[in-house]
């Protein structure tokens, strides 16, 4: 892997005018931004959620043409495809998917501690569930502790 170059920095180089090459790879389905500024040739770069720096990958040229354009303002670079394959899977996303097993599975959790309360309230409601006075729960937490101090 080559060193890397941040897209602020790489903004900051194209605005000095000191960018010489760029160079769109194709690296099976997916690409990445080569630049070439005096005898050096970096990587685009991307920060993780993690704080982890890695290279930047884009999915479609039509990604690398928005990121050009609107982020680091370089209108003219190239574009080398000799390595690309259509046939290979789009590039997944392990953070992301990584992010959303967690957000489903604390999904879950709540809507089991929803059914939870509503099962409780209904139960209060129908008289199922009965209210345990304080001085009752008092009494219980007492045998517990007492129960743990046994041990």
């Amino acid at each position: 892997m080559s060193e890397l170059i941040a897209p602020s920095t790489l903004k900051d180089l194209v605005e000095a005018h000191a960018i010489r090459h760029a160079t769109v790879v194709a690296d099976k389905a997916a690409f990445k931004i080569n630049v070439k500024y005096g005898t050096v040739e970096r990587t685009v770069s991307v920060r993780t959620r993690g704080g982890q720096i890695k290279e930047r990958v884009f999915t479609s040229l039509d990604a690398v043409a928005r990121f050009m354009r609107d982020k680091i303002h370089l209108a003219q670079y190239e574009i080398n495809a000799a390595n690309f394959d259509p046939t290979v899977k789009a590039v997944k996303r392990p953070d992301t998917a990584e992010r959303l097993l967690a957000a489903h599975a604390a999904l879950s959790h709540s809507e089991w501690a929803q059914q939870k309360v509503q099962a409780s309230r209904e139960g209060l409601a129908n008289g199922t569930n009965t209210l345990i006075e304080p001085d009752e729960w008092a009494a219980i937490r007492k045998a517990k502790q007492q129960r743990r101090d046994d041990l």
